[in-house]
């Protein structure tokens, strides 16, 4: 079988990471598998059963390092890898030039576009550094219509580079809610790191001003002891903030999904929740609009959006809930459109 190698910066869980542990698991009955990240993490031990081998550095997380760049070339040749698959901003850089030096075949799922998103006075330098990795690899997977576009228009990649696969995931457990109803009392769950660019301020602020619903939010981070502050010191009963939760799974218990940022790709933890029967509140960034059809409603980054939002959800629970399911199968099941990846990796190792 042939070889492909994927690479993300960082092991530790998260939604580009779930995204890489899916692939691995419907690559390996056409490819051997193998895996490079930063360290032995949360990603390589849920994959580790189906690994040919894999690179662990640290290095990875630098901006700029020529000797995990040699090293990663080595690796490349030495396993005779036919296809470098590179996700996240850093796994990108090195991969692809490194599957150049070493002659073989690339690709890189932009989950975001970081350089414009988060790029500041340096998007320029950013952007024009994405065009020439560009002209190392053979395509540039988007993952939502929306970051198609920012590549074509904002980035300058050439269009015959890109090709646009929306994220696909493995159903997450079904909801309570498809059976028992809304119940007396909304119950939300977010799933967010404490730190830019999740506005975890917005939802928490929100739902201080709202009484008739809840909030959960699964997550840890930088801002995590002051949001958590915050809410003993205003003691807002109906918000509760569960940290970090690896493999969150629990979305039997709650009603819909909160997600409020400022920039996104097409964001994982909404699909997993629309898969589990859950109706979407997503803020009107990036590819969100995509993951939206009557299953759910797009708001703006302030309040008053998001408690409309809450209101008019819970007025129309049924409704909404009824098309998450239908949307998520039509579009975003992997085990119904997983030969889209596949028969992608094939044609771009024939290349």
């Amino acid at each position: 079988m042939q070889k492909i190698l994927f690479i993300i910066t960082k092991s530790e869980i998260g939604g580009a990471q779930k995204f890489v542990k899916e692939q691995i698991d419907i690559s390996t009955k056409e490819f051997d598998v193998y895996l490079c990240c930063n360290q032995d993490g949360w990603l390589s031990q849920q994959s580790a059963d189906k690994l040919k081998g894999h690179f662990f550095s640290s290095s990875i997380e630098k901006k700029t390092s020529l000797l995990f760049l040699f090293q990663l070339i080595k690796f490349i040749k030495q396993n005779k890898i036919a296809l470098v698959i590179t996700n996240s901003a850093n796994a990108g850089f090195y991969g692809r030039l490194a599957a150049f030096f070493a002659r073989t075949n690339a690709c890189y799922f932009s989950h975001g576009w970081s350089s414009v998103y988060n790029g500041g006075k340096l998007s320029f330098l950013l952007n024009f550094i994405e065009r020439i990795l560009a002209y190392t690899s053979n395509k540039v997977i988007c993952v939502s219509n929306n970051d198609y576009q920012i590549a074509l228009n904002k980035i300058g990649i050439p269009k015959n580079k890109l090709v646009v696969i929306k994220n696909a995931i493995i159903p997450a457990v079904s909801s309570p809610s498809t059976k028992e109803g809304l119940g007396v009392r909304l119950k939300v769950i977010a799933l967010a790191r404490f730190a830019n660019p999740k506005r975890i301020d917005l939802m928490i602020q929100a739902f201080e001003q709202i009484k008739d619903a809840e909030l959960s939010i699964a997550g840890s981070g930088p801002d995590f002891e002051k949001w958590q502050q915050y809410i003993q010191e205003k003691k807002i009963a109906n918000v509760k903030l569960l940290g970090e939760v690896p493999s969150f799974a629990a979305f039997n218990e709650y009603n819909a999904l909160l997600l409020i940022s400022n920039s996104e790709g097409l964001p994982i933890s909404a699909i997993e929740a629309m898969s589990a029967g859950l109706p979407l509140i997503l803020s009107n960034v990036g590819g969100c609009p995509e993951l939206i059809n009557d299953n759910g409603i797009l708001v703006e980054n302030n309040t008053e959006s998001i408690k409309e939002a809450v209101a008019e959800l819970a007025k129309n629970y049924k409704s909404y809930q009824k098309n998450a399911i239908n949307f998520y199968n039509k579009e975003f099941n992997l085990f119904i459109v997983k030969d889209r990846y596949t028969n992608l990796y094939t044609s771009l190792i024939n290349e």
